[in-house]
């Protein structure tokens, strides 16, 4: 079987939440078909859901990769490889919607030694945060 990586519509809403709820994700109730970003793509294998990523658009023409999430029942080899296949297609989609950059948060070594290779950079930052 091959992956078959594809642009995330409405059908794929219950993939997504399976996987975020997989995980244990925290922030899973925040999650709405509507409050996604309109740009997304998932990986699948079969019928079965192995990653998900979007790219959310901010001001200033620039685009913030956001929401990514992958199914824990595969392997990292193949979990691996579908996040790398979602990412270059959300690239070329910034490309396509002439973005001045993309931004990228994590605090995970890995993600962070692979965003380098595909040519991302380190800001170095401060985040302050307000809560009522």
């Amino acid at each position: 079987m091959e992956i078959n990586t594809v642009i995330f519509k409405y059908k794929h809403y219950g993939m997504l939440l399976s996987m975020l709820q997989d995980q244990n994700t925290p922030w899973i109730k925040d999650i709405s078909y509507q409050t996604l970003p309109k740009i997304g793509y998932i990986s699948i294998l079969g019928n079965h859901p192995i990653a998900a990523g979007f790219l959310r658009k901010v001001e200033g023409g620039y685009g913030q990769l956001d929401t990514f999430v992958t199914n824990p029942y595969f392997g990292s080899q193949i979990r691996h490889l579908a996040i790398e296949r979602i990412v270059d297609s959300l690239l070329l989609e910034a490309e396509v919607e002439d973005m001045k950059g993309i931004i990228a948060i994590s605090e995970d070594q890995g993600i962070i030694d692979r965003a380098k290779e595909k040519g991302f950079f380190v800001i170095p930052q401060t985040i302050l945060g307000f809560r009522r």
